[in-house]
Parts: structure tokens; C-alpha cells; sequence
């Protein structure tokens, strides 16, 4: 019959039997007085080859470089000669085949009536965790050098109260700031001169979890704003929502954009002030036209006075009323040269398309009429407003208008006609039509790219600004063939945002 003994000795047995942990006791001399089925599945050794024989030696004699490692100095012996509980991590056992393996082992000393007689060691392999430890620590070094090798700042911030967990060196370099500075701050410290943005930015992050805008800047340790490209998503770091900022320095592309638009500007004005020498013969016929009318008014006012008339007093002020209003003609052509090469960056303002058209307009009228064209105006009565740079969109109609009456130069019966229209997609149309030569199929695919040109003496970029003008006021130009021959061009360009037709 078995004793209560039998039966709790049984039991240990069964639990070292079934235990995926390595167990085996040793002596006071060292030696290994038992050791369970995984011990020996772990370090490949038998129960008989373990048994009896000095553990330290089989299993425990080097470190991993290899090196010796004494067995004085060794935790597991430590263990029945101090009486205390050693906990190791960082330490290999070795296998019968010679090959070793990361452990982590706890060596519990046995005290009998006082005495210490010996240690149990229960060990473990930790190969994969090692491993997923070490793959761990290669990906945060890979994400490391990632973060600090962007040109973009990065920073990384908790939700809950914006306090921030990390930042990358250029976001330091950007702020002016040491990373120390900047981890003390919070993602609201940033923006103390827009808070109103901020929040509405972070409300929209977090209604979303992603984001980007170009309307946030940081305040630099100096005082300096800087303008930023920001994208944020919201992450989840264990048990914390987290923000990821990625920031980009606006100021060298916005320098560069005003450095482009300036460029942009000055071929613009070239390219308007050239057309005045194309103008000079019928815009000195337009001029002569008042100043002509000015003199003989003027003479007819001299030869009253001269001829003491009793009636000369009223028609004496007849004619120079007459003459004030050809003056007033002349200088109205003038100051409409004048606006139209004037040189100076956009300034978008609310306005008409048929007072803009008509004025551009007015500037060819001369030489149509000197080349004989029928030139016809048809101006829709319900066009809502644009904002637009007027001189810009009037060097646009200009170029179009003139191009189409190069083409009729030598066209009978020729015709140009000009007429402006609302589309229903909130957007307005003016559309050049002459029933000129046309253009061959190639040529009509590359109307608008720089440097293309039909003229012999052209130097082929006036439609290519017109087509960049367009596009920066966000609409489209094209060109089509008419059915009854030659070229029509219609422009596109967006109402103001609210704009009601005139009336």
C-alpha cells in the first residue's frame, strides 16, 4: 500500500516528467543528482550520462564566445554555497554536440535540517526570443536611421495631452531647440500664434485619424514663423493613441515659387510690350482720328474769335466742348496701352469678362478694320463674376484675337467673332472664331507648347503664356477646328466663389 510519501514523490515526478522547463539537482560536491526528460531533450544528453557527473563541466564550462568560464564564478554553485536564490539571463548552456544555446535559469539552494546539501537548476531555452529581441532592435535601429536621415521633421506626440515621446534631429535644427528643450514642450507650444488652426486642424486629425495641410507653422526659438507642409496620422503605441507629425520646411519652396511667379511675370510683360510694335501702324491711325478732330476744332474756334462774330461766343464753346471730347477719346486709348504693358505681379480682382474682352478688344479694333474683317462681338447679358487678374486675362484675349487676325490677312470674306457665355458648372467662356487657313492635324496638337509657331518670323510663345495664365487662374483653354473652316479657341475660367451675374 502506498504512503502519503510514495504519493507526493510520485507526483513530483509526474510534474518533472511533463515540465517543458530543463530541471536538474546537483550536489554539494557539484554533481548532478537528477534531471528530467527536457534537461536531456535540451542539452542532448542522457539521464545516465548527466547523473553522477559534474554539471558545471558538461554543460556550463564556457561562455558563448567561448572563453572558460570557472566554475567559481559560476551562479548555479553560487547558489548552495551562499544559500540565495540566482536568477541568470544572459548566459549559454552547451549541448553533447558542442553547439550552445541562450538560457535563462534559476538555481534554488536545498536545505535539509539546516544544511544546505545542494541546488535545484530549472533553465530554458530563449533562442526565439533572443532572436525576437535582437529582430526587435535591428528594426528600431532601421527606423531610427530612417527618421534621422529625412529632410522632413518628425515628431511623435500623445494624443491625451500633446506631450511629446520623440523627435528627430531636424525637427531640432528646424525649431532652433536641443532635443532635451523640445521633448519638454507640447504639440500646442509649437503654434502659440495660431491656436485657432491648431485646433481646428486636430479636431479634423481626430475625426479622421489622417491629415495634411499647408496652412500650420511653428514658431522657431528666435521668433520666426515657419511655414510647413504638415501630414499627421493618428497610431497606436500599446496602450496610448498617439500623433505622427511629418513636417516639411515650406520656406526655400515658397522663395522659390516667388522667384518663379516673378520670372513668369516679367515674360508676361515681354511678351505684351513686343505686341506694341506689332500695334505701332493702327494705333497711330486710332490716335490721329481725335487729334485730327482736336486741331480742325481748335482752328474753327481761332477764326471765330478772329472774325469778332456776334454768335462766336456759343459756338466757340460748342467746339471746344467737341474738342475736350476727342481729347478724352485719345486719352482713354492711351491709358488702355498703358494698363495693358504695364509691368507688376498678379493682383486678382473681382470683374466683368465683357468689360475685360472689351477692352483688349479695343485695342485691335484698328487693325481689323484695316484688313477688312468682319469682326462681330456677341457678350451673354447673364455672366456671373470672376477673380482674375484683369491685365493678365486681357493679354490672353489679346494674343487670340490678334493671332486670328494675322490668319485673315489674306483671307476674302474674312470673319472674327468674339462671344461670351455662362456654363452651368459655375464657370464662365469667351470664345475666339475665324474662319481663316487653319492649322494642319500636327500642328493642332502642339498649339500650346512653348516655342511651336506657324509664323515665319514668330518666336512661338504666345500661345504657351496664354495657356499658362489660364491654368493659374484655374481654368482650361483649347483649340478646335470650326466646320466652316479655320481656328476657334474657347477659354474656361471658374465664377467667384458666391458671384452673381451682373444685370
Amino acid at each position: 500500500m502506498q504512503t502519503d510519501e510514495d504519493i507526493l514523490q510520485k507526483h513530483r515526478n509526474l510534474i518533472l516528467q511533463a515540465s517543458g522547463d530543463g530541471v536538474y539537482g546537483i550536489d554539494a560536491d557539484g554533481l548532478t543528482t537528477f534531471s528530467n526528460p527536457a534537461a536531456e531533450r535540451l542539452t542532448g544528453y542522457s539521464s545516465e550520462e548527466l547523473v553522477g557527473k559534474g554539471s558545471h563541466a558538461l554543460i556550463h564550462h564556457s561562455h558563448a564566445d567561448g572563453s572558460h568560464f570557472p566554475n567559481t564564478e559560476c551562479p548555479i554553485y553560487a547558489a548552495f554555497k551562499d544559500g540565495k536564490v540566482h536568477r541568470v539571463t544572459d548566459e549559454v548552456f552547451w549541448r553533447k554536440d558542442g553547439s550552445n544555446f541562450p538560457v535563462e535559469y534559476i538555481s534554488s539552494p536545498i536545505i535539509d535540517n539546516g544544511e544546505i546539501t545542494g541546488a535545484v537548476v530549472s533553465f530554458r531555452d530563449i533562442t526565439d526570443r533572443k532572436q525576437a529581441e535582437m529582430a526587435l532592435s535591428e528594426s528600431e535601429e532601421r527606423y531610427r536611421k530612417i527618421v534621422e536621415s529625412t529632410h522632413e521633421a518628425i515628431i511623435l506626440a500623445r494624443v491625451s495631452d500633446g506631450v511629446m515621446l520623440d523627435v528627430n534631429d531636424e525637427a531640432c535644427r528646424m525649431l532652433g531647440i536641443t532635443r532635451d528643450a523640445l521633448m519638454t514642450k507640447t504639440a500646442e507650444d509649437l503654434h502659440p500664434h495660431q491656436m485657432g488652426v491648431h485646433r481646428e486642424f486636430m479636431a479634423s486629425l481626430l475625426a479622421t485619424g489622417k491629415v495634411k495641410t499647408d496652412k500650420l507653422s511653428w514658431l522657431a526659438s528666435n521668433g520666426t514663423p515657419i511655414p510647413l507642409r504638415v501630414s499627421a496620422s493618428v497610431v497606436q503605441l500599446q496602450e496610448a493613441r498617439c500623433i505622427l507629425f511629418i513636417a516639411q520646411d515650406m520656406r526655400e519652396y515658397l522663395k522659390a515659387e516667388q522667384r518663379a511667379r516673378k520670372l513668369q511675370a516679367d515674360l508676361h510683360h515681354g511678351a505684351r510690350v513686343s505686341s506694341m510694335g506689332e500695334l505701332a501702324s493702327g494705333l497711330a491711325h486710332e490716335l490721329n482720328q481725335p487729334l485730327a478732330a482736336m486741331m480742325n476744332y481748335l482752328q474753327a474756334c481761332k477764326m471765330l474769335i478772329d472774325a469778332a462774330d456776334t454768335g462766336a461766343p456759343g459756338k466757340v464753346l460748342e467746339y471746344l466742348s467737341k474738342a475736350a471730347a476727342q481729347a478724352e477719346r485719345a486719352g482713354k486709348i492711351i491709358s488702355g496701352l498703358r494698363s495693358f504693358v504695364q509691368k507688376g505681379e498678379c493682383n486678382r480682382t473681382a470683374g466683368d469678362l465683357n468689360e475685360i474682352a472689351k477692352e483688349a478688344i479695343g485695342l485691335l479694333a484698328p487693325n481689323a478694320t484695316a484688313e477688312g474683317i468682319d469682326f462681330r462681338t456677341i457678350f451673354s447679358s447673364d455672366l456671373p463674376r470672376i477673380s482674375v487678374d484683369r491685365i493678365q486675362i486681357q493679354q490672353v484675349v489679346f494674343n487670340l484675337v490678334r493671332n486670328a487676325i494675322e490668319a485673315l490677312s489674306t483671307v476674302a470674306d474674312a470673319q472674327l467673332t468674339v462671344t461670351t457665355s455662362a456654363s452651368n458648372d459655375n464657370s464662365v467662356q469667351i470664345c475666339i472664331s475665324d474662319n481663316g487657313p487653319g492649322v494642319s492635324d500636327d500642328m493642332l496638337t502642339k498649339l500650346f507648347v512653348a516655342f511651336t509657331t506657324t509664323k515665319s518670323g514668330g518666336m512661338g510663345v504666345g500661345l504657351s503664356i496664354c495657356k499658362s495664365i489660364v491654368e493659374d487662374h484655374g481654368g482650361q483653354i483649347r483649340a478646335d477646328r470650326n466646320p466652316g473652316g479655320g481656328l476657334r479657341f474657347a477659354v474656361t475660367l471658374p465664377a467667384e466663389v458666391g458671384g452673381s451675374p451682373d444685370v
